[in-house]
C-alpha cells in the first residue's frame, strides 16, 4: 500500500486530509446498511432530531402526524406515548416496514396513496436532499397539510466546514457513504439555497432558521462525549452553529407553517 494511502468502508480515501482526520472521515463516511439502518436515533443536544422532538413534544395529542422517511422508526416510537389521531409513515426501504408497523399505523412506500388527505404535522428530516425535484415534492405535500399546520425540515449543509475545508485546500469533494456527502444525495443546499427552496410556499409562514451540531459523539470515545467537559461544550457549539450557520452548521432546520383557517 503507498503512503498516505487507506481504505475506508472499501473505498479508497488517498488524500492526506483524511489520512489525519479521521474524525472528519468518520463524520462524513460511516459503514454502509440498509436505508433503515443508516439513520438511528441520535437524541443527542443540538441534533435535528432532538430539535424536532422539542417542537413536537406536547403538541401531537389528537393529531395527524406524516412522518416521510421515518427510516428506522424512532420518530414515531417517541410519539406514539402522545396519542396523536392518526400516525403514519413514508419509507421507501421496504425492508423497514415491518419494524416501522409497529409504531406507526400506517406504513407507505410513498405518498401517493395519501394524497388528497390533510396532516397537522408533516416532518422531512432528512429528506429533501434525496428528491430530484424538491420544489415540486414540498408544493405536493403543502397540498397535504392543514390549516395552522406545521412542516419540520432539515438539510444537510453542503457549506459546513468539513465540506468546504478540503473543496478549498485541495480540491477534494468526494462523494461518501452518508454525511452531508451522501452518495445517495440528489441535491446540495446552503443556507440560501434552503431559505429560497421553504419561502417558495408563500402563503405560508417560514419560522427563523435553526441549526445542528456535528453529531461527534458517533466518531469519539464514550468517555470523551460522556464527560463534564465536552458536555459544557454542546451549548457553546450549538451558539456558534446558529450565529454562524453558513460554515458551523451541520444541518440547516425549518418551521413552515400553513396559515390558519379563516372563520
Amino acid at each position: 500500500m503507498e503512503p498516505r494511502r487507506r481504505r475506508i468502508s472499501g473505498h479508497l480515501v488517498a488524500h492526506p486530509f483524511f489520512v489525519r482526520n479521521r474524525l472528519v472521515t468518520a463524520l462524513i463516511q460511516p459503514q454502509i446498511a440498509g436505508v433503515h439502518e443508516r439513520y438511528p436515533f441520535k437524541p443527542l443536544q443540538g441534533s435535528s432530531h432532538s430539535w424536532a422532538l422539542q417542537h413536537l413534544s406536547g403538541r401531537v395529542a389528537g393529531k395527524r402526524v406524516l412522518d416521510v422517511g421515518a427510516g428506522s422508526g424512532w420518530l414515531g416510537a417517541a410519539l406514539r406515548p402522545e396519542a396523536p389521531h392518526a400516525l403514519i409513515a413514508i419509507e421507501i426501504d421496504q425492508r423497514a416496514h415491518a419494524t416501522l408497523s409497529g409504531s406507526y399505523d400506517q406504513v407507505y412506500a410513498d405518498v401517493s396513496p395519501l394524497v388528497g388527505q390533510q396532516f397537522d404535522f408533516i416532518l422531512l428530516l432528512d429528506v429533501l436532499e434525496h428528491v430530484p425535484d424538491p420544489l415540486l415534492f414540498l408544493r405536493q405535500l403543502r397540498s397535504m397539510l392543514a390549516p395552522g399546520g406545521r412542516m419540520l425540515l432539515s438539510v444537510p449543509n453542503v457549506a459546513h466546514w468539513s465540506v468546504r475545508f478540503p473543496l478549498f485546500f485541495w480540491g477534494s469533494f468526494e462523494y461518501r457513504n452518508l454525511g452531508i456527502m451522501d452518495r445517495t444525495h440528489l441535491q446540495f443546499f446552503s443556507r440560501r439555497s434552503f431559505r429560497r427552496l421553504c419561502e417558495s410556499l408563500s402563503d405560508c409562514t417560514l419560522h427563523p432558521l435553526s441549526a445542528s451540531i456535528e453529531p461527534f459523539e458517533l466518531a469519539i470515545p464514550t468517555w470523551v462525549s460522556k464527560s463534564p467537559l465536552y458536555a459544557g461544550l454542546l451549548p457553546v457549539r450549538l451558539f456558534i452553529a446558529r450565529i454562524l450557520p453558513g460554515l458551523m452548521a451541520y444541518q440547516h432546520l425549518a418551521i413552515i407553517e400553513a396559515p390558519a383557517a379563516s372563520s
